[in-house]
């Protein structure tokens, strides 16, 4: 084969490469900005718990799994509103779907079980 075949499949190839659809693997929804606008505004927590809750619903009815970190996002937020039995289920799906962070969401589990023991949804 010549030199100038090959260089002619070569940037045909790398064309084809840059025409690529990037797919993401996890769902993040709109984490990022409600992340950005909680950062800013730590009063805002609530919006922030609300689009945790959306994220993780949809991806639940697309079958698209939730990304590494979300359960656990979630978990802090509801130990911080004194929802403790709600933050353990956060940091047990968390550990469940991410089973690398087994020992932080049991140091986690821990916090959120001294925190003090709080009903389901109060």
């Amino acid at each position: 084969m010549n030199v100038p075949r090959l260089i002619g499949i070569g940037a045909c190839l790398l064309l084809l490469c840059g025409c690529a659809t990037t797919h993401q693997r996890y769902d993040w929804g709109n984490y990022e900005s409600s992340l950005y606008v909680y950062y800013k505004n730590p009063a805002s927590a609530a919006r922030l718990v609300q689009s945790l809750q959306d994220l993780i619903a949809t991806a639940n009815q697309t079958g698209r799994p939730v990304a590494p970190g979300i359960y656990a996002e979630y978990g802090y937020l509801l130990m911080q509103e004194g929802k403790s039995q709600d933050a353990i289920a956060a940091f047990r799906q968390e550990e469940d779907h991410w089973p690398e962070a087994k020992v932080f969401m049991d140091q986690m589990m821990k916090a959120a079980a001294s925190a003090g023991p709080t009903t389901k949804g109060s």
